[in-house]
């Protein structure tokens, strides 16, 4: 795995607790600004499939 570039994702709470996102090739990796040690690793199919969930209220 290469460098991480993280990006912090738009938050609707004003806590600093916000998720980031990083991707490497055709894997996405997330983590919680306040815990950035506790990554969570996706396929570019995962990640799709998360984002379709949490758009429709699934999640």
């Amino acid at each position: 795995m290469s460098e991480l570039n993280w990006k912090t994702l738009r938050c609707d709470n004003s806590g600093p607790n916000c998720p980031e996102i990083a991707t490497d090739g055709d894997m996405v990796y997330l983590r919680s600004s306040e815990r950035p040690d506790g990554v969570a690793v996706l396929t570019a199919g995962e990640w799709d499939t998360l984002r379709e969930k949490i758009r429709d209220g699934e999640v």
